[in-house]
């Protein structure tokens, strides 16, 4: 499943990053969410129930999470190499701990600043925090690394109390009403160019398929164990960046990926010896 979705996500950036030279971020995250939405109303048909207001605070984290994770994502797209921004959003996982302390008071242990650490140092290799060489657009990339983070946590303690489908349908609902405020803020208009209108479709249906084996996967295991498998999709957008823009990734960007995909495999064994 996390294969499959790390494939599939790759597809979804890189329809995104060609329908973002025609028309805004912010209508584009319009778009995918509403028709996604539409698509799971069916699904929801007498599955409604009566929620505690603690389940809807869950799904709003949730969702605002989602929304802050490809809002910020994309529009990193828009300014950085397709590998580059794939490889900050991976750094979702160094991100959780800090969700977990924020949202549960749960201290990270000490045993797990090590990893945190070459991790971090991993994003230093591809953020380049110098004023020579420091682009804004790569910290708005590490920003979707947070709004992941955030999801992640919040679709685990879902997975425990509502459906799959709720827990998309309302993710994709809510996105849609957080970017229509955006859209009005950037004076942008919601009725797109027919061009435009195929890369919508792939990336409505890739993500719609993409986020459905992502609620699966991290339904039937934790986040410390389905996140180094989904580093995979690095691969897969560095791939698609060199095939259509040339792009190779420079020396510090390769010894971050290996910091950060190493900090991600110590903290699974971590948390399997744990186990």
């Amino acid at each position: 499943m996390t294969m499959a979705y790390a494939f599939i996500m790759s597809i979804t950036a890189l329809a995104a990053k060609q329908a973002q030279t025609m028309i805004a971020v912010s209508a584009l995250v319009f778009w995918q969410s509403l028709f996604c939405a539409l698509i799971l109303l069916p699904q929801m048909r007498g599955r409604w129930q009566k929620r505690p207001f603690s389940v809807w605070k869950i799904h709003f984290l949730r969702s605002f999470g989602g929304f802050v994770g490809f809002l910020f994502y994309y529009w990193a797209l828009n300014h950085i190499p397709l590998v580059e921004a794939s490889l900050l959003r991976a750094c979702a996982p160094l991100c959780v701990p800090f969700v977990v302390l924020v949202l549960h008071r749960i201290r990270i242990p000490k045993a797990r600043w090590l990893p945190l650490i070459i991790g971090f140092i991993g994003v230093a290799f591809v953020i380049q925090p110098t004023p020579e060489h420091l682009n804004p657009w790569h910290l708005v990339g590490f920003v979707s690394a947070i709004g992941l983070a955030l999801s992640m946590v919040t679709t685990r303690m879902l997975s425990q109390q509502v459906s799959g489908q709720e827990t998309l349908f309302v993710y994709f609902f809510v996105s849609t009403l957080l970017s229509l405020p955006l859209l009005w803020i950037q004076g942008e208009s919601l009725i797109l160019p027919l061009e435009v209108w195929p890369l919508v479709a792939i990336v409505t249906i890739t993500l719609y398929v993409g986020m459905y084996l992502y609620n699966l996967a991290y339904t039937y295991a934790p986040a410390s164990i389905v996140s180094p498998v989904s580093y995979v999709g690095v691969v897969f957008s560095g791939f698609w960046g060199w095939a259509i823009w040339g792009h190779v990734p420079d020396v510090y960007a390769i010894l971050g990926m290996l910091f950060i995909f190493s900090s991600i495999l110590i903290s699974t064994r971590m948390a399997r010896n744990r186990g």
